[in-house]
């Protein structure tokens, strides 16, 4: 596969090509880079039953290991019958995040290294508007399921309008397709840990919205923790409260993240679920 294969593939914008055919051309055979990839194929396939160990914190070091790896994780794809378009929207998920880490930084970056570990080690799939995590369940909900359970994590990349129609469809596809690729992974329930299932956002959001649809489509669990800056951030790509006075309040979105932040309080990722 070709450098520009590989950059068409990741959906890599034209302003951060430079930087990625730098990095194939100069660290290649960066030590740091061969034990991050080495970290990432222990647990290729695993489905995170064996966790990547984060051999480094130097981002750059993990998109070289990403580029380098990406022709492996087309293989494995095709070799799993994963409709090209499936592949496709999933590792283009690479170049969203390096641009919006140009966005963020102004510079060639990948803030959001530890996210793309999912799709690496292949247990990530884009479906339509959402993303889909194969993975087990570390909670419990009786009757519904245990700690252990494949569950589903659903993940929202930032790619336009979250309509109940586009929802809809994703969650439909997603209930053909794991059980048609991975059988011997049942899963009939789909989680979400977010900022956006926190109470205070809920209050905030009417049913007709396509936020507080999408939220009202999940059964709280009952925990949560704190993610002080994570609206802030997923919202405006900042994490800098100095900023918030300044930040822009046109929507009814904009206008919940900085009241709470306003209100001096914090805001917290709930975790919440819906059955297939």
């Amino acid at each position: 596969m070709s450098t520009e294969d590989v950059l068409d593939i990741l959906g890599i914008d034209a302003a951060d090509r430079d930087g990625c055919r730098t990095l194939l051309a100069e660290r290649s055979d960066d030590p740091a880079v061969l034990e991050a990839i080495a970290s990432i194929q222990r647990s290729f396939g695993s489905f995170n039953e064996i966790p990547v160990r984060e051999t480094t914190q130097e981002e750059l070091v993990w998109l070289t290991a990403y580029l380098l790896l990406t022709p492996t994780v087309v293989a494995w794809h095709r070799e799993n019958d994963i409709p090209e378009r499936v592949m496709r929207d999933t590792l283009a998920d690479v170049g969203r995040h390096v641009a919006i880490s140009r966005r963020v930084t102004g510079e060639f970056s990948l803030q959001t290294w530890r996210w793309l570990l999912h799709h690496f080690t292949v247990r990530i799939f884009a479906l339509g508007r959402l993303q889909f995590a194969l993975q087990r369940a570390t909670l419990s909900v009786p009757d519904v399921f245990a700690a252990g359970d494949w569950v589903l994590a659903v993940h929202i990349p930032e790619s336009g309008p979250l309509t109940p129609a586009v929802v809809d469809a994703s969650l439909a596809e997603a209930k053909r397709f794991f059980p048609e690729h991975f059988p011997e992974r049942p899963v009939r329930v789909v989680t979400c840990d977010s900022w956006m299932l926190d109470p205070f956002l809920l209050e905030r959001t009417t049913p007709t919205s396509n936020i507080g649809a999408f939220i009202r489509r999940f059964t709280p669990i009952g925990h949560f923790s704190v993610g002080h800056t994570d609206a802030l951030y997923f919202v405006f790509r900042t994490r800098d409260l100095d900023l918030v006075p300044s930040l822009p309040r046109e929507t009814s979105l904009q206008r919940a993240v900085i009241e709470r932040l306003e209100l001096g309080q914090s805001w917290e990722v709930h975790w919440g679920y819906l059955v297939l």
